[in-house]
């Protein structure tokens, strides 16, 4: 017996043939979240958010149309089918546009991405988390002046994909977060610094590490300096990491960018772009990942692909439209931010392969040099050039580290970034769609002031 989501699935479907749609697909969504934020040391808001709807997407020929509702009333979708039918008569043929996925490739199931504990976790229970992080991040900081801001969002919810050509499939997946944000004031100096979690399981959330550790990472970023610039050595903690990756390398092996030569590693693949030491998976299969999915936004089953091995580019990560357009396997990468949008490409879990040492083996490794603990800043995906302010960062000399930085940026084209890593960490962690240790780069420009 269908789901109720596939049923409704499957019946838009039906009805979008009789229309005339030589291809179809439904993408149908069904969640429940919970947020709760915190100010001054007190909680300031919270909520419940339910959501529901479908998707719908009709090909005539090679025209695509696309339209969305908010609900999964029989009316509302048949609305959305008429309208998605009328647009891709409307549209101008894709000559790229080849077919969607079938339902030929078998897949595995993904493990670890529901948790029925977490599924049924209450308002008040999603409270007690924050309230626990908030005293523990409190209870470090009684020598100081502060504020906390802090926040925790649980959600639950399952997705359904349904199309012409065979592929029903739907999966449930929970997901928890958590962090909190010390401000703090010592005399005229003021700084602040932030610490969280994430996870598909509420057992693996401990709110007294989160609000402990940002207490103390944000005393050791008081009394920033800025320093003489040049030629330096710098050292991405995993925040750090992801970010540089993440945004950095992630967005340059999406095929569709790579397609439309927007990427600075255009032409790349099967070329050498990075030191041997760095090995980069994305795994969609990874057991409890936060990007862990049996199938992709397209119903494509999930799969683990080597993006870069020994530094040589092995994959770029595509969905149907992508590997139809250049003949080659498609890698389960269709995204979406939710049944309101047409699939896209990003990465699942993005994970650097672990090498030695964790944070402060590192340090003490570097002669002179500045760690990166975050940055906000991205390159420029088609030029590769990367200027990035060091969001919270320490000046490193002798392998100790002096004080806290102020006002430093890191200058460099990600082609010489990702050649010239040096050491791969083994202090992994998860930060969203990315799993990374710290890496160490070789020769950087920093200018403070």
């Amino acid at each position: 017996m269908l789901s109720p989501l596939l049923a409704i699935g499957e019946k838009a479907i039906t009805l979008a043939e009789k229309m005339g749609a030589s291809q179809a697909e439904a993408y149908l969504a069904q969640s429940r979240s919970f947020e709760i934020t915190a100010e001054n040391n007190s909680i300031k808001n919270a909520c419940e958010t339910r959501d529901a709807g479908i998707g719908i997407r009709t090909i005539v020929g090679k025209k695509i149309g696309f339209a969305y509702v908010t609900t999964l009333n029989d009316s509302d979708i048949e609305e959305a089918v008429t309208n998605s039918m009328s647009l891709a008569r409307a549209s101008i043929a894709d000559p790229d546009f080849v077919t969607l996925p079938n339902s030929e490739s078998s897949h595995h199931s993904a493990r670890g991405i529901f948790d029925k504990e977490l599924d049924e976790l209450t308002s008040e229970e999603t409270t007690g988390l924050l309230i626990r992080a908030i005293d523990a991040c409190k209870g470090s900081l009684d020598k100081w002046s502060h504020a906390i801001e802090a926040a925790v969002q649980s959600s639950s919810g399952v997705n359904a994909i349904v199309n012409s050509l065979g592929i029903v499939k739907s999966e449930r997946k929970t997901c928890i977060s958590i962090y909190t944000y010390p401000i703090i004031k010592d005399g005229k100096d003021q700084t602040a610094s932030y610490e969280y979690q994430v996870s598909r399981r509420l057992n693996e959330i401990n709110p007294e590490w989160v609000g402990t550790n940002a207490a103390e990472l944000a005393r050791g970023f008081l009394r920033p300096k800025t320093i003489d610039g040049g030629e330096m050595s710098v050292l991405f903690a995993p925040l750090g990491a992801s970010a540089i990756l993440g945004r950095g390398l992630a967005d340059a092996v999406n095929a569709d960018e790579v397609q439309m030569g927007r990427s600075y590693i255009t032409d790349a693949l099967g070329e050498g772009i990075a030191s041997e030491k760095l090995e980069i998976v994305d795994d969609g299969l990874l057991p409890g990942g936060i990007g862990t999915r049996s199938f992709d936004a397209e119903g494509f089953p999930s799969q683990r692909t080597s993006v870069i091995k020994a530094g040589v580019l092995r994959s770029l990560l595509h969905n149907s439209y992508t590997a139809n357009k250049e003949n080659v396997d498609n890698t389960g990468n269709a995204s979406r931010p939710s049944y309101s949008g047409l699939p896209d490409i990003s990465t699942t879990n993005f994970i650097v392969s672990p090498g030695k040492g964790d944070l402060n083996e590192l340090i003490s490794e570097l002669d002179e040099g500045v760690v990166c603990r975050n940055t906000g800043d991205s390159p420029n995906l088609t030029t590769g050039d990367l200027s990035a302010m060091i969001g919270e960062g320490y000046y490193v000399k002798n392998g100790e580290i002096q004080h806290a930085l102020k006002n430093t940026l890191i200058g460099i084209n990600m082609r010489d970034l990702l050649r010239r890593i040096s050491h791969v960490g083994s202090d992994s962690r998860t930060t969203f769609s990315m799993v990374t240790p710290s890496i160490v780069i070789e020769g950087a420009t920093i200018t403070s002031g």
